[in-house]
């Protein structure tokens, strides 16, 4: 059973809806939870693998292109397997994040540097972009998802380090691709990005410090993506 409560979240309307699980389904008809949250897995599944059509597909100009064409295909992949969440932060604020950070990517453009050793550099750097963000989705399992959500609290191999070791590969990843694509759209692209980024990192702490398993990971862990530094 679903429960919706309003309130007033960093001064803007937003809805947390509880999925509770006190009330028996009845075993006979459809799951209506269970449907909507296989509808939701295929949807953003969807919009995942539609990435490897978005022109890039076609283009595959160097490893900075496979790397990052490979990175859409995991992450649609491990959309179809998630969990239906305890509970999830619906908002303006957290919807307009989560677009922002899905669909400005789509404007970055292949245009590999004529720098033989800055586009090394940026293909080594994707590559650690890449194998961090899937190593922690890895051990997300099928937590994994976009809006702000509680699928459980992961504190294991990279959440060790960082609370969002997913987004600090992402970050590296991005640069990476800048490096190896090294025209001004790309560059106003990134920087576009990030306060998206920065408040869906927010907005998604917002949430989870309600769970008091959380609240005692992140003064274990005391930084968001960067070492020393946030």
């Amino acid at each position: 059973m679903a429960e919706v409560s309003e309130g007033i979240i960093a001064g803007q309307p937003s809805a947390v809806i509880l999925l509770r699980d006190e009330i028996p389904p009845p075993r006979a008809g459809l799951n209506l939870q269970r449907l909507a949250t296989a509808a939701g897995n295929i949807g953003l599944a969807g919009l995942f693998f539609s990435t490897l059509f978005f022109g890039a597909f076609v283009h595959i100009n160097s490893l900075s292109d496979l790397i990052w064409i490979s990175g859409a295909a995991l992450m649609g992949v491990f959309a179809l397997v998630r969990v239906a969440p305890k509970t999830v932060l619906i908002s303006f604020g957290t919807l307009a994040a989560t677009a922002g950070m899905m669909l400005i990517p789509l404007l970055l453009k292949s245009q590999p540097s004529p720098h033989r050793w800055l586009s090394r550099s940026g293909e080594t750097i994707e590559l650690a972009g890449i194998i961090i963000s899937q190593v922690s989705r890895v051990y997300l399992g099928r937590s994994f998802g976009l809006l702000p959500a509680n699928r459980g609290i992961v504190s294991g191999g990279p959440f060790r380090l960082v609370r969002h070791p997913v987004y600090l590969g992402w970050l590296l990843l991005t640069i990476g691709y800048v490096m190896v694509n090294p025209v001004s759209r790309n560059l106003l692209v990134t920087v576009a990005i990030l306060p998206f980024m920065f408040a869906r990192i927010t907005q998604e702490e917002m949430l989870l410090q309600a769970d008091p398993e959380y609240r005692a990971y992140s003064e274990r862990t005391h930084y968001r993506i960067l070492p020393g530094l946030y």
